[in-house]
């Protein structure tokens, strides 16, 4: 009850119609961590630092309209908790209006997660930290320059079109476009647009998880927005990801194959990554994981990269848990910042609402 009336407050100062979805709810995640890192190079320096792993803040409601038909909106925002001087990013993540149907399933329009992106990262044991398989991703300044899963394809476009199935049998689809050119110049009509086409398949039904998806981004000209860049060029990429649990074990994996086009040369560079990860259940609240993530050199290139992970969390209630881990990456002598292979303790406190 308390989540909602906080929601309609923030609903009324935002707009007066908003009041219509009276199902409004308040959600967030507040996520900390002490991370001790050494930064690998060979005179070596350790470094302490206090990083807020994606804690955002979000407000979702929706509205019967009757017939299994439901309005549905999504507003939702990064919250830099480290650092009172930082501007958190108010909606600049999953913000979206759309129609949810019990049989037909549900349309969105806005910002959104690819479906290539929702696929898999279900799968990452240690997702939004220092030790995320997507390396780039974490805001530690040390890890956060090394690209290891996704490979640019895991991302949340704006002017996003996306369609969910309902799920059949434990099986659902989701497809997503984006519109590039709408911040170009006057004149956007001599311009080529960018533009994003994405894919995925999943089966979630008992100790299983499967998922299957393709993406493909092509770049406009560099004045058309945020799929601006060198016109024509084109990254695409295929995926397959899976998990069994069984009791108390549970074990996950993810293999992707990325294809970078030069349209000017006709040249592509390609590369194979993985992610193997598993987790024991020691008791109801105590959790022992295990990571291994590899992104493969590129075609002709020796610029691969290996990350290992050890962590463990404990439950202190459905909301709240706290958490060790240690990682470790190492890269090959020619691949970006290849002169530093990091390490990092973390230690932290993870609450959601």
């Amino acid at each position: 009850m308390q989540k909602k009336i906080i929601a309609l407050a923030i609903a009324s100062a935002l707009t007066a119609p908003a009041l219509a979805f009276a199902d409004a709810t308040v959600y967030g995640q507040a996520n900390l961590s002490v991370d001790i890192v050494n930064d690998g190079m060979a005179n070596s320096a350790r470094t302490n630092q206090l990083n807020s792993n994606t804690s955002r803040l979000g407000v979702k409601g929706s509205e019967d309209l009757g017939g299994g038909l439901s309005a549905i909106a999504q507003m939702e925002g990064t919250v830099t908790l480290d650092n009172a001087g930082a501007v958190s990013l108010m909606f600049n993540r999953n913000t979206f209006l759309g129609l949810s149907s019990t049989t037909l399933g549900t349309a969105v329009a806005g910002e959104h997660d690819t479906p290539y992106k929702m696929a898999t990262r279900n799968l990452d044991l240690f997702a939004d930290g220092i030790a995320d398989n997507r390396g780039n991703q974490s805001t530690s300044p040390t890890f956060g320059g090394t690209p290891m899963m996704g490979g640019g394809q895991d991302i949340r476009p704006g002017n996003v079109i996306a369609y969910i199935s309902p799920a059949m049998s434990g099986f659902t689809v989701a497809a997503a476009t984006a519109f590039g050119a709408e911040s170009a110049t006057a004149t956007a009509g001599n311009n080529t647009k960018g533009s994003i086409y994405s894919l995925a398949g999943m089966y979630d039904q008992g100790p299983f998880y499967a998922a299957l998806a393709y993406q493909t981004i092509k770049f406009g000209d560099t004045n058309t927005g945020s799929l601006g860049g060198v016109v024509n060029d084109k990254t695409s990429a295929f995926k397959v990801g899976g998990s069994y649990t069984m009791n108390a074990f549970a074990v996950n994996a993810v293999i992707e194959r990325i294809t970078n086009t030069t349209a000017s040369t006709g040249t592509d560079l390609k590369n194979t990554n993985v992610y193997l990860a598993g987790k024991l259940n020691i008791t109801s609240a105590d959790d022992v994981k295990l990571a291994f993530t590899k992104r493969g050199s590129q075609t002709g290139l020796a610029n691969d990269a290996k990350q290992y992970t050890v962590g463990y969390d404990h439950s202190l209630s459905k909301a709240t848990s706290v958490y060790a881990l240690y990682t470790k990456l190492t890269q090959n002598s020619t691949a970006p910042g290849a002169s530093a292979d990091p390490s990092a303790l973390s230690l932290g406190i993870k609450h959601s609402f």
